[in-house]
Order: C-alpha cells, then structure tokens, then sequence
C-alpha cells in the first residue's frame, strides 16, 4: 500500500504529467535477498524501456532498505537523504525491511515521496505510472544486461521467517515464510545460463528452510531435493548458497553437496557459541551441534571456508558465556566471522531483557575480532600453493584484475580476465588479497 502525505501526492501527480518517460536509478543497503530485489526492478525496467541512470539524472530514485540492526535502520535514512541532497529534483520510492518495519519514522522523513513495503508493490507503482508515457527509444539510455553484477546471479528461492529469534525483527518485516515453486527457480537459473553466468547464488531469508511449512521445521525442509533438481536440470557451473542455519543440515545435504558444482564456501548464521546464550536468543541448536556441521563439512571438503555470523553482548551475556563463544570460533577455525554487537530492536523479546552496557560490547567485539583474524590468516596461509577456480569479476584501470576463489578467497593478478569467466589459479602470496 502507498503511504504517502496528501501534499506530497498531488505533487507526484502533477511531477509524473509533465515527464515525457521516466528515468529511475536504484540503491539499497542490507543483504544479497535486497539486491535481488532490485535486480528483479532492473529487469522489468529494461523490459518496459524504462532508463536506469544515475542518481543525478533521475526522475525517481528507488532504494530498498534494511533494519536488521539499529545501525542498518540509520544507515537506510541516511540513504534517503543523501538520495535526495544529490539531486533535489528526484522523487524517491522507498521500501523493504526498514520501510516495514519502521514505517511511522519514514513516514515522518521529508524526503520519502512514497513509501511501499515490498518490491513488487515497487514494480506495480511503477507501472501504474508509465502507461501513459512514452517509451524510451533511446538504446543509449537503456541499460543492458540483467543484473547489477555481471558475474554471479542473485536468484531468490524464499521470502520471510517464522522462527521469531528474540532479538531480531525481520519475522515481522518480512512475513511468513513462502517458498518459491521449484520449477521458477528452474526456469530463472536457466535463463542466467543463457545469459552467460557461470555462477549463481541462492538467496532469501531463511533458505534452509526451502520447502518447509514452516522455518521452525527442518525436518521438512527439501533444500537438498532443490540443489539436486538444479544439477539435473540446468547447465549452471557453480552454485552458491547464502546464509544456511544450522538446524537444517542433514545427511541428504552432505550427500549432495560433495557436487563440485557446490562452491567450497558456506556461511553459517550461528550468532553465537554458548548454549544458554542461544537458548535465550530462541536458536534450536547447540553449539556442539554447530561443531558437528562443521566437521561433516569438512570431511567433505577440507578447504571448505565456513564462515559465520556471531553476536556478541547480547542480553544477560556473562564473561562466562563470552569466553564460551571465544573458544568456539577458535575450536572450529572459522574462515571469517562477522562480529556484530548486539542492537536492540523494539518489540522483541530481548529488548526486555537485562542489557550489557554498550561499552562492554565493543570490547568484547574487539577481543573476538583479534581471535576471528588469526583464524582468517591461517585459513588464507593453509590455501598457499594450491590451486582454485576464480569467478573473475572486474578489470581495475590499474591492469590488475579481481576475482573470488570458490572458497571466497579474494584474488587479484595483472592483465585481463572476462567479468563472469571462471580459470585456474595458484594462490600465491602475490595475488591472495583478502577473504571476503
């Protein structure tokens, strides 16, 4: 549904007349399942000969938002108004998660001209408004290409989460969980072949769950029967996934990612390594049943790069229960940990609860940071004179271009490479940049 100020609408009204066609240009903040989304309006924009420009020279700026922490939240305002500082002309569109979720502050913010909730209310706006416009029959104004990256495709197999974790407010956001019919994913996979990808990646929110009633289900998850139909069905090279929580591992998945389709790199929504603290987060795991995930995985592929989310100061977190997620990381040798302090949301049940002073949990995040790092370092050393598929990317001006091993490995080298193409390469100490 619009939500809109009375006066800003006629202004939109009187703004769309006197536009012979529509410019638009697209941003986000927030995870891959966003920019899929504004990669599905970058499609339907080429299909309809709709320009996708730069800010500067647009009509209407659409920018899909994130609200995973408080800091997200601000990070989506501040994008608005800079949208709107840079060119005073735009209009902007707004939606996603933050937009949802922290409907009343945007519905304050000056420069949100129209504010939806999802991205196909976002495509459906849109096309209210161009059927009385002209077609843009300037091929030079019209984008080519089908994403914003050429060289992996973002494909959404779900949308939403049941799970209600007790610190996190995208269940409410985002809804219920749907799976997407295992026959569009298909179909959409297919399509990214023809267009010369060599890679995709499954994105949504609770992917897991891909086929469950429920996300508080893994039992009946068929994300396992979903990479196997992919295999048989498409021509893709590489399939990667996004982030995987670990209730939904299961022998099927083991069987059937020791396909080397299957990129060597799964990241893990864990958040944390103490029993009591997962248990207050409302996680259905443990974290011996993490551990044991993550040696099957390595008993499948032991350069396997498992990386992992982590909370740290979450309500009523001892030194105790710090320590215990500490050990973890240093336990199980995490490729990369992304360390996050803990946020208050409102309206979840953690916000209740006795909090850790702020103070404390950025230290905690700077002691943990130090130990993630030495695991990242010996993860990146122990790739040393091996050899890896690399997904290029880009050519740099500088000569140099970039890529990422299977295992995420960030790789750079001088001359050439093909944006999407996939080639052989020693890591060396030489062109090993990073891991992402």
């Amino acid at each position: 549904m619009i939500v809109s100020k009375v006066s800003k609408y006629n202004t939109l009204n009187d703004f769309l007349k006197s536009k012979t066609f529509m410019k638009i240009a697209l941003s986000m903040t927030g995870c891959k399942n966003n920019r899929y989304e504004l990669d599905q309006i970058l499609r339907w924009a080429i299909k309809n000969k709709v320009p996708v420009v730069e800010e500067s020279e647009a009509d209407f700026a659409i920018i899909n938002t994130c609200t995973v922490t408080s800091i997200a939240d601000r990070k989506s305002r501040q994008l608005v108004r800079r949208t709107r500082n840079n060119n005073s002309g735009l209009k902007t569109i707004v939606f996603g998660c933050a937009a949802r979720a922290q409907k009343k502050v945007f519905e304050e913010i000056t420069e949100v001209d129209v504010l939806l909730g999802s991205m196909q209310e976002v495509i459906t706006y849109l096309e209210s408004n161009i059927s009385d416009m002209k077609k843009c029959d300037d091929a030079s104004l019209i984008t080519s290409g089908e994403a914003f990256t050429r060289s992996r495709a973002l494909v959404q197999i779900q949308d939403g989460c049941d799970n209600y974790c007790s610190y996190c407010i995208i269940a409410s956001a985002r809804g219920k969980s749907k799976n997407r019919p295992q026959k569009e994913i298909i179909n959409e996979i297919n399509k990214h072949v023809a267009n010369g990808f060599n890679e995709v990646v499954l994105t949504g929110i609770n992917i897991g769950a891909y086929g469950a009633s429920l996300t508080t289900r893994p039992d009946e998850n068929k994300f396992a029967e979903l990479l196997e139909a992919i295999f048989e069905q498409t021509g893709i090279k590489k399939v990667r996934a996004g982030s995987l929580g670990p209730e939904f591992f299961n022998e099927k998945w083991y069987k059937v990612m020791q396909n080397p389709r299957f990129s060597r790199h799964l990241h893990l929504s864990i958040q944390s390594g103490s029993d009591s603290v997962l248990k207050r987060m409302r996680r259905n795991y443990t974290a011996g049943q993490v551990t044991d995930v993550i040696k099957k995985l390595r008993g499948i592929s032991p350069d396997i790069a498992i990386t992992a989310d982590i909370i740290v100061g979450f309500p009523g977190e001892t030194e105790a229960e710090f320590k215990e997620t500490v050990q973890f990381v240093k336990k199980n040798r995490l490729a990369k940990t992304h360390i996050f302090p803990y946020s208050e949301r409102q309206n979840t049940l953690a916000a209740k609860m006795e909090q850790v002073p702020v103070k404390l949990r950025r230290e905690r995040v700077k002691k943990l940071q130090e130990v993630a790092d030495i695991c990242r370092s010996e993860f990146i050393k122990s790739q040393l004179g091996k050899k890896a598929e690399v997904l290029w990317e880009h050519s740099r001006l500088s000569g140099r271009a970039e890529g990422v091993t299977e295992n995420y490995i960030r790789v750079r080298v001088m001359g050439a490479r093909t944006a999407g193409s996939i080639t052989s390469e020693v890591l060396t100490t030489e062109n090993i940049d990073t891991l992402l």
